[in-house]
């Protein structure tokens, strides 16, 4: 007898396409506390990066990088929640974010880069 396949879990919450992005980029935590991280992966509603340390689920913060699309460069400053941090060994924590508001052109710039990446 075959078992039915389980539905998507709590590791599975993205709703949008992701695409590999892999860059530095600034974390800022509650407190304007500065932590440099790597781009891991982005989407129209979140993203994942790499961190030296763990940041708690449920925390508020922003994250600052640029996007590089069709020769122009967009400074993105995203606020977002973090909905897990995993140990990922020397890596350090994968942190998952859902972004919570971007600003419109904001929105554009990362929508214009998803579509443009293959």
């Amino acid at each position: 007898m075959q078992t039915p396949p389980k539905p998507p879990g709590p590791q599975n919450r993205r709703t949008t396409r992701r695409v590999v992005l892999r860059q530095p980029a600034t974390l800022v935590l509650p407190g304007g506390v500065a932590r440099p991280v790597t781009l891991w992966d982005l989407g129209l509603d979140g993203m994942s990066v790499l961190s030296s340390k763990p940041v708690p689920p449920g925390t508020r913060c922003e994250l600052h990088f640029g996007l590089l699309h069709a020769g122009q460069l967009t400074d993105v400053q995203a606020p977002g929640k973090t909905v897990y941090s995993s140990f990922v060994g020397t890596g350090g924590f994968r942190i998952g974010l859902v972004f919570t508001q971007l600003a419109p052109a904001v929105a554009d710039a990362v929508e214009r880069f998803i579509v443009a990446s293959p």
